[in-house]
């Protein structure tokens, strides 16, 4: 999907993250479904007991997504630069795919009856791009 694909569904995924957020903060249950997942991740959050450093990274991925699907000013290279620091936690490439899914679950699951099949598409479209996205960044460690 081009950027201009992708702009077609930024209101789609616009309106289901203003829904989410008129459901509280959805940080707890989006770590949740993520260490469900990938329990080895769990240990990287150790030290955040009052979940400042998820509620951080949630927003940046929701700030992400909606530049991703908008104007497209930066998400790509925070994409590619969060990535490429990750690998110094040793987290692997495949959770960034791994987390914006989870994102989106835990949207649909918030939505409830308002998840649209407009929002579905819009979401699964975005999240194809980013998951092809994600697997062109070239690898640092040789």
């Amino acid at each position: 999907m081009k950027k201009e694909t992708s702009q077609k569904y930024a209101a789609a995924i616009e309106r289901s993250l203003e829904l989410v957020a008129e459901h509280g903060d959805p940080t707890h249950r989006v770590y949740e479904r993520l260490f469900n997942a990938t329990p080895e991740l769990k240990n990287l959050f150790r030290q955040d007991s009052n979940d400042a450093v998820k509620g951080e990274m949630l927003s940046r991925v929701f700030e992400t997504v909606l530049d991703f699907v908008g104007d497209r000013k930066y998400a790509d290279h925070l994409i590619g630069t969060e990535m490429i620091t990750h690998e110094g936690y040793d987290v692997p490439r495949s959770i960034f795919s791994t987390f914006f899914t989870v994102v989106a679950e835990v949207v649909e699951e918030a939505l409830g009856p308002d998840w649209s099949p407009e929002i579905e598409l819009a979401w699964k479209e975005v999240l194809s791009e980013i998951d092809v996205y994600t697997k062109t960044i070239p690898l640092v460690h040789t």
